[in-house]
């Protein structure tokens, strides 16, 4: 694998737009701040910066593939997620990231590019927060996905075991017209852990209903004995059981050395018992360690998690532990 330089300040962090345009332009000024206040300079891509219109896959990746070459660019932040992110992969540039790696962060849609970038350059890349939902969050980012963020981007050594956070929020404001207050924050309610074992293996995964979208083609990564992670935006348990279906059918838990779920987003009770019964079900079909509630994803704070680095998963002793560096 390929390991990018550690982003260090003064270092050039770019926006980039690969699926849904950007709406809500107080938002984004308060994510370029947020970032400019971490001590970085900001490069907004012009499709953050031009408007609010949809743009078509091969405006979306000229976009990225621009920063690629960049050698200014030490750093890609999605601007949010979406739904057509896996448009732009035919498009890209792997070999500019082969020969000059960057940090790529984002989560949700931007899933298919975390993912293709891992299997097609050989990058690790970084499961984490987007500029608009979290860099921008009111008055200011959450500490645990601050910190989380510099932890695994900006240090080169590993991010060690990984903690519940403290508190959580699942109240939301809409965009430039409510977001005006800070959100409530509740006590965090933990980790459960779903199926004993200990396992190590490189962490592959992101948003569960986007991954399917790469089963067969050549950007899925293999997943032989990964430590998978997977987290939903989804409210409807069926579309979850459909979605699981349909990576097990593509063989993603056949030979997996761990299991690791996010915390569900506003779904319910009733949905979050079903989903990790679920989850449950294929970590003892597959005989491997399992434990939900992590805080991944659509979950405010989150984690960043990077995909490629090895992670060691012990049910008995209740640690998830980050082993190797994410940068260099």
């Amino acid at each position: 694998m390929l390991v990018p330089p550690r982003l260090s300040k003064g270092n050039v962090v770019a926006i980039a737009t690969p699926s849904a345009p950007v709406v809500t332009p107080r938002r984004l000024a308060r994510g370029v701040e947020a970032l400019r206040g971490l001590g970085y300079d900001v490069r907004l891509g012009p499709l953050a910066a031009g408007g609010i219109r949809d743009a078509t896959p091969e405006e979306r990746a000229d976009e990225l593939n621009r920063f690629f070459r960049d050698p200014e660019v030490r750093c890609i932040v999605a601007s949010l997620g979406g739904l057509t992110g896996n448009a732009v992969l035919e498009w890209l540039d792997y070999e500019a990231l082969r020969a000059d790696p960057k940090i790529i962060i984002g989560y949700s849609d931007i899933t298919t590019i975390l993912l293709a970038v891992y299997r097609r350059a050989g990058l690790v890349t970084f499961h984490g927060p987007t500029l608009l939902p979290e860099l921008a969050e009111y008055p200011r980012m959450l500490p645990y996905t601050r910190d989380g963020f510099l932890r695994a981007a900006a240090s080169a050594r590993p991010l060690g075991p990984l903690a519940p956070a403290a508190e959580y929020t699942e109240e939301l404001l809409f965009w430039d017209e409510a977001d005006d207050r800070p959100r409530q924050l509740v006590p965090g309610t933990g980790w459960q852990w779903l199926h004993p074992g200990t396992g190590i293996g490189p962490l592959v995964g992101g948003n569960l209903e986007t991954i399917g979208l790469l089963a067969g083609t050549s950007y899925l990564p293999d997943f032989t004995g990964a430590t998978v992670f997977l987290e939903t935006c989804a409210t409807d348990i069926r579309v979850v059981e459909r979605a699981l279906t349909q990576l097990r059918m593509a063989g993603v838990f056949d030979r997996m050395a761990a299991l690791l779920l996010g915390r569900s987003f506003r779904a319910g009770q009733d949905f979050e018992t079903a989903l990790r019964q679920q989850v449950r079900e294929i970590a003892a079909r597959y005989d491997v360690p399992a434990v939900a509630g992590l805080d991944i994803g659509h979950s405010d704070p989150m984690v960043t998690l990077p995909l490629g680095v090895r992670a060691r998963v012990d049910a008995g002793a209740g640690v998830v532990e980050v082993l190797d560096a994410a940068v260099r």
